[in-house]
């Protein structure tokens, strides 16, 4: 499942220096959601993450909010190897 992760900027250099998302990832099953999350919240950065098609389904949001309990590698994010 294709979902939209909401993040600001610093936040996103540590996890690409750790290489992973800390658990628990939270993300948006449609971009529209994620835009208007993002503009609450003022995280500027929205990544298009791919879960698996089983994620937890996060109480409220609509039911358009989804997570996974465990690390998100950011591998190869930005066509890039961060290490």
């Amino acid at each position: 499942m294709i979902v939209f992760h909401v993040i600001g900027a610093s936040k996103l250099r540590r996890c690409l220096f750790q290489g992973y998302l800390p658990p628990i990832v939270r993300a948006w099953k449609h971009i529209g959601s994620a835009e208007r999350f993002s503009k609450q919240t003022g995280r500027q950065i929205i990544l298009r993450l791919k879960f698996p098609d089983d994620a937890k389904q996060l109480d409220g949001h609509r039911g358009e909010a989804v997570y996974v309990d465990n690390i998100y590698p950011l591998k190869g994010i930005f066509g890039k190897q961060f290490e």
